[in-house]
């Protein structure tokens, strides 16, 4: 729990500093960036800590981005709203992820790929509701009994607040019993098995978990864009995701989300200047994979124990030759 108060203050301090330093066009590009964060650490989590890779997490963003859309027609309770967004999404996951999880691997890819696209084809042909392959705007303004909520800074701080809320739900779920089972169902599922554990229900859970928060962010995207459209759903943005959790760094908490950051830093402002900017994606995704190390945050911690090691080596070197200097003269 300290570390994870440690983290917490840390996160809270990062949301209040950065409005201080970043433009308008920033502030607004940080709360996508927190939206995003929070997508790709769901998926995050089965990736990394269930083993599983899913190419049609994105149905699941969809969902909770027409729920609002849909819902916001005829209520306006910003509270009730996202909540129905994350329990449809949680419950889809369930029930899919109940016949999803007994496949593994590749299938498992591709039966995710094929549940993403069917949710695409369905927000495509419901034209009546969805406004088809134009998409349709949100009505629904958020509010939380403060007044509504519609300066870029205000959604700025709502959009922070979520994302450490999802922070600590994942980080606690992740450090408790069935996290730490789930984990070593990924690294070792015969073992598991064999331990007694029943190895379907951590994953469920940690897929339908997993659902409900990308479902949480993307009803928060419809808050934050007004507009939503069928390709929340489609296998491009699944792609993206899957994309920001590998440059982040598989296996962490913080590593979608510091990919998720990198990716929409280059799709927003280098393609200013170049419209060949996946180019520059694709070139650092491909280094982040031949050099083995992992994600962007796995370099990180390489990097900072390599500079310990030697700092440590340094000190005991210097402390040995002081030992043997002394020892001459005595």
């Amino acid at each position: 729990m300290k570390k994870l108060s440690i983290y917490t203050v840390l996160l809270a301090l990062f949301v209040i500093i950065m409005p201080l330093l970043l433009s308008d066009y920033g502030v607004n590009l940080t709360a996508e960036i927190y939206i995003m964060g929070i997508f790709a650490m769901s998926l995050g989590l089965i990736m990394g800590f269930a083993g599983l890779v899913s190419l049609g997490h994105g149905a699941f963003f969809g969902i909770g981005a027409y729920t609002v859309a849909l819902g916001g027609q005829y209520l306006q309770n910003t509270y009730l709203l996202l909540l129905v967004s994350v329990i449809i999404c949680g419950l889809v996951a369930l029930i899919t992820g109940a016949v999803f999880i007994r496949t593994s691997k590749f299938y498992f890819l591709m039966i995710t790929l094929a549940f993403g696209q069917l949710m695409f084809a369905l927000f495509w042909q419901m034209k009546d509701w969805t406004g088809g392959a134009d998409g349709m705007s949100v009505s629904a303004i958020m509010n939380f009994g403060f007044g509504e909520i519609l300066t870029p800074m205000a959604i700025y701080y709502v959009m922070g607040a979520a994302f450490i809320g999802a922070f600590i739900l994942l980080y606690l779920y992740v450090n408790s019993p069935a996290g730490k089972i789930t984990r070593g169902v990924m690294e070792n599922e015969s073992r598991m098995n064999a331990l007694g554990y029943n190895i379907r229900i951590y994953k469920l859970l940690a897929y339908s978990l997993s659902g409900a928060l990308a479902g949480l962010a993307g009803s928060l995207y419809s808050y934050y864009n007004l507009y939503v459209s069928p390709d929340l759903s489609g296998w491009m943005f699944s792609g993206q995701v899957l994309i920001m959790v590998i440059i982040g760094g598989v296996g962490t908490l913080m590593g979608p989300a510091l990919g998720s950051g990198v990716f929409i830093f280059l799709q927003n402002y280098i393609s200013s200047y170049t419209e060949r900017w996946p180019l520059i994606m694709g070139a650092l995704l491909v280094i982040l994979v031949l050099a083995g190390k992992g994600g962007i945050l796995h370099w990180f911690q390489y990097l900072s124990f390599k500079f310990l090691s030697r700092k440590k080596n340094t000190s005991n070197s210097s402390s040995a030759k002081q030992v043997e200097k002394e020892e001459v003269v005595s």
